[in-house]
């Protein structure tokens, strides 16, 4: 039987890593939370509260107790693959071929966990769910909306620039990133100032320009409806992710001389800063 040799840990390792690299919607998540990404489990995010500054006038000053606070990241969305491979063991021996099946696996788990991340922002985000269920609850969105007046240079930059206001009232004063559409990019691309060319640690992360101390990334995951293209402004801190590839395994086939390759990835994510990230509508069709 030709699984038997089936090496597990390498085709998993090397699909989770190559998850890790491709993803720029996901790579500007903080991933500090993440732990043992099984389907159903939650991930607790623990955190202090603020402490009361009060003046001091020279009378006794109140102690107060610090309070925890507490969110909950369910890992509840899992997707797989698999494919069919006609002898594991040769397919593992040939130069170049893993890393082929590999990487057509990878690509559409970028896809799921990119889109996923478009999704929440805008709130149409689901978990995974029972297709009998007709579960249409979504995860809880942006609360910070702007909306652009226009389909051009000129709307598009003063909804940015809105967009990014509101996180420096929030008092978000470090670099964050601007994730846009391809189409919204090519209007406001002129803004931008150009990487350096040798820049490829930012090149590498998807970075196309700087625009206020902002990366901008473009990317054609983010959420369309009917009317809006979605760009997203946030800090790396706004959303938690966690997600990792629980198995992949090897099975020969009962009816079908070739063997099975087939893997399950597992994630979950949460905006955990509503006042770090701003959803940017942008109308589809311009007006006159």
């Amino acid at each position: 039987m030709s699984v038997v040799n089936f090496i597990q840990t390498i085709w998993s390792e090397k699909i989770q890593r190559d998850l890790e690299e491709s993803c720029k919607l996901v790579k500007d998540c903080t991933r500090k939370y993440e732990g043992d990404c099984e389907y159903a489990k939650t991930v607790k995010i623990l955190g202090v509260g603020d402490p009361t500054v009060a003046p001091y006038v020279g009378q006794d000053i109140d102690i107060e107790d610090m309070t925890d606070t507490g969110q909950d990241l369910v890992i509840d969305v899992q997707n797989y693959f698999a494919f069919k491979v006609k002898d594991v063991d040769k397919a593992q021996s040939v130069p170049g071929l893993p890393e082929e099946y590999q990487r057509k696996a990878k690509n559409k788990l970028v896809l799921k966990r990119e889109k996923f991340i478009g999704a929440l922002v805008a709130g149409k985000a689901q978990a995974t769910v029972d297709e009998y269920a007709k579960n249409t609850t979504y995860k809880e969105g942006a609360v910070n909306i702007v909306v652009a007046t226009n389909k051009t240079k000129a709307a598009i930059k003063i909804a940015i620039d809105e967009a990014i206001t509101i996180l420096k009232e929030n008092n978000f004063e470090d670099a964050g990133v601007v994730e846009i559409g391809p189409r919204d990019y090519r209007l406001f691309k002129d803004e931008l100032v150009e990487l350096k060319t040798n820049n490829d640690e930012l090149i590498s992360r998807g970075v196309v320009g700087k625009y206020d101390n902002y990366d901008v990334k473009e990317t054609n995951n983010i959420y369309k409806d009917e009317d809006y293209a979605y760009a997203i402004v946030r800090s790396r801190d706004a959303i938690a992710f966690a997600g990792q590839i629980n198995e992949v395994e090897a099975l020969r086939m009962e009816r079908n001389f070739s063997d099975l390759i087939r893997g399950l990835d597992t994630f979950g994510a949460k905006i955990i800063a509503q006042e770090q990230v701003v959803c940017v509508k942008i109308p589809l069709r311009a007006t006159a």
